[in-house]
């Protein structure tokens, strides 16, 4: 586990420098995202439901939650005339 998780960081780094914060964060943010609904389905949880994760900063006690909200609907295509 130890060399997997050793990769996995020396690879987002090497994301950070090649492609900056703002790339690194949305697929960080997407994959997180995307391993979380994941794990709800697989346990039985609805997907169309919001999924609230509580968290706690154990350094001052305060709280950030994070809330996945279900997907939206895409837009329809837009039709020529």
């Amino acid at each position: 586990m130890a060399d997997a998780h050793d990769e996995f960081l020396k690879a987002f780094d090497r994301l950070l420098e090649e492609h900056g914060i703002a790339d690194a964060m949305s697929i960080a943010t997407g994959t997180f995202v995307s391993l979380v609904v994941g794990f709800a389905k697989h346990n039985g949880h609805a997907d169309d439901l919001p999924i609230t994760i509580k968290g706690t900063d154990r350094n001052s006690g305060h709280r950030r939650d994070i809330t996945i909200h279900p997907a939206k609907p895409r837009p329809a295509a837009h039709k020529e005339s």
